[in-house]
């Protein structure tokens, strides 16, 4: 049941325009919902500039968002790493939210209604009622930003290989030379025969064509050792575990988890990982 809370989920978008104007809406959204609704007994509640102090729940809205987007990302980039957000990252997160607008609403509540406590007390229930507003609105972001997501990244993209650029010709390239740790097990070949290296604890294993045939040969040797000893710019690192050779790309699928790499020729799929997501731009 718990295994669902370490499923990858899609990060927020990383564009400050973007974030910036999510703040701004959803302060927008909130103020006004308080001056047409004006809910817990607002209605009631007489003050000279009234509507002006109900949208300044906006404000606060849009000032704790901006803090939650800008500012901790920024007080702890060990955490808020792409490649390892999570469900449960994501569900802590959006707490950290309402924790920071639960705050800010009272404090300001407590400027303009002296009855309001600064105790753990008033801070339950002015969480309670953050949490009873923000409900729908935040469970709406969450799953629209998961569909987006789904939708971004479930398509199914065929290689047009002319784009790609070639690895170069022999003439112009040296074989491509991988050499084991004990530097005697060395397995050569063309570039072009390459289709991708798989890592496995202190070895690795090699998929290449040789003799018009599929091969695989194990060496002893960590992956980013052969990473190393491969300078043709199409063959690159797109997981921990693989290094692949974009020219063998056939077409590339995906979902929200990652992409997936179709090798030609083969049934081959290789998956690329979040943090090398870039290299399928290339291959559009």
């Amino acid at each position: 049941m718990f295994k669902i809370l370490w499923q990858p989920y899609p990060f927020s978008d990383k564009s400050v325009w973007s974030r910036l104007r999510k703040c701004l809406l959803e302060g927008a959204g909130i103020g006004l919902f308080f001056v047409f609704f004006q809910p817990f007994g607002l209605n009631e509640w007489q003050h000279p500039n009234k509507l002006l102090v109900l949208m300044g729940y906006g404000v606060i809205v849009s000032i704790c968002t901006a803090i939650h987007r800008f500012a901790l990302p920024r007080l702890f980039p060990s955490i808020y790493i792409e490649e390892k957000w999570v469900l449960w990252k994501e569900i802590v997160h959006i707490l950290v939210l309402l924790l920071l607008i639960t705050i800010g609403n009272l404090l300001y509540s407590k400027i303009f209604f002296s009855f309001v406590p600064l105790s753990f007390l008033g801070f339950i229930v002015m969480f309670f009622l953050v949490a009873t507003i923000g409900v729908i609105p935040i469970s709406f972001g969450v799953m629209s930003n998961y569909i987006y997501q789904l939708k971004k990244y479930n398509q199914t993209i065929v290689v047009q290989h002319a784009q790609v650029v070639p690895i170069e010709e022999k003439k112009a390239e040296p074989l491509l030379k991988l050499t084991g740790e004990n530097e005697k097990d060395i397995i050569e070949m063309k570039a072009e025969n390459l289709f991708y290296i798989e890592s496995s604890d202190n070895y690795s294993t090699v998929f290449f064509e040789k003799n018009k045939a599929l091969h695989k040969e194990l060496l002893r040797s960590s992956l980013t050792r052969l990473e190393s000893q491969i300078e043709a710019e199409n063959i690159v690192r797109c997981h921990r575990s693989y290094v692949v050779n974009l020219d063998k790309v056939e077409k590339v699928t995906g979902n929200a988890q990652g992409y997936k790499l179709h090798l030609r020729e083969t049934e081959f799929v290789v998956p690329v990982a979040r943090k090398y997501s870039e290299i399928v731009e290339r291959l559009k």
